[in-house]
């Protein structure tokens, strides 16, 4: 797959991504200091290609399994931002 098709896949993950944290909300202190992280990560990583992200994926996987059950469609759009870093090679 060419890599120009795989980065715009990225970019559209991330912007979704970015944009159900936005309108994600919680109560919990340590939920909420977690969204925000995520969403400076993201917003990072789409602002600057050389952003690391090795250590989003990281990240992104973490969270995963910690909104699953709250939050199950924020948790498939981390999924498939993995899968996008994965198919990139990251």
């Amino acid at each position: 797959m060419n890599r120009d098709i795989n980065r715009e896949e990225l970019r559209r993950r991330l912007e979704q991504l970015d944009s159900e944290l936005a309108g994600t909300s919680s109560h919990d202190p340590r939920t909420r200091e977690l969204l925000d992280r995520l969403r400076t990560d993201v917003r990072t990583a789409l602002d600057d290609e050389s952003a690391d992200t090795a250590s989003l994926r990281a990240r992104l996987e973490d969270a995963v399994a910690h909104f699953e059950a709250e939050h199950s469609t924020l948790a498939q759009r981390m999924a498939n931002v993995i899968d996008a870093l994965a198919l990139w090679g990251l």
